[in-house]
């Protein structure tokens, strides 16, 4: 009976705590010109292999033609099974390493794919990345506050119930996302919050929607 009680009182403690919670967020300066400008790019950490070098050097190319403020990563940023940890060197042979060009030298905004979840989120997502590169943030959703603009970064990898039901050969790090049907329902009613309660001009929706692969 006691054990019972301490459970339940946990759970509760647990929903009080998610429920209180809202979506994070980053101020992003921009020109000042009314203007915005920045590249998006997904399912690239494959330490330069398959195309992703060539990529890269397009977007340095680019991002210099453009002036870009900022970049924004859909997610997939780690082949195959994202990060084993925070001195796991993919993420200097991935990003690092590849993401060279001048114009890239600029913040990147990142969210978590169904690759990444088949490693360590936690380490993905901790500050200790930012110390060996500074342009590096991923969270699982929050929102940029760009002036004229919020950008709005939804990670849906735990909406997916094909990846709980069939893991198949992975094991997937639902850290932080458990009880899943909690998780999605709070992280959605904030959506809608943080959605009513823009004055931004522009709304721009990055809802990661993840294959079954």
């Amino acid at each position: 009976m006691a054990a019972a009680l301490c459970l339940w009182l946990a759970v509760v403690s647990f929903i009080s705590h998610r429920t209180s919670a809202e979506l994070r967020r980053f101020e992003q300066p921009t020109r000042g010109d009314g203007t915005l400008r920045f590249l998006v790019v997904g399912d690239w950490g494959r330490k330069g292999e398959f195309n992703q070098s060539q990529v890269a050097f397009q977007m340095g190319r680019i991002g210099e033609e453009l002036d870009i403020d900022f970049v924004v990563s859909t997610g997939d940023n780690f082949y195959d099974n994202g990060l084993e940890g925070e001195t796991d060197p993919a993420f200097v042979d991935s990003f690092t390493n590849i993401y060279t060009a001048k114009s890239l030298q600029k913040q990147w905004f990142s969210v978590l794919g169904n690759h990444d979840y088949r490693g360590d989120t936690v380490a993905q997502m901790s500050p200790a990345l930012r110390k060996i590169d500074g342009r590096w943030l991923c969270l699982r959703s929050f929102v940029v506050n760009a002036e004229i603009a919020e950008l709005f970064f939804v990670d849906t990898t735990p909406f997916v119930n094909y990846y709980y039901a069939n893991p198949e050969n992975h094991v997937y790090d639902w850290r932080g996302v458990n009880p899943s049907k909690i998780y999605t329902s709070i992280v959605l009613r904030d959506l809608e919050s943080a959605l009513k309660e823009s004055r931004a001009k522009w709304k721009l929706w990055w809802v990661i929607m993840p294959s079954e692969v």
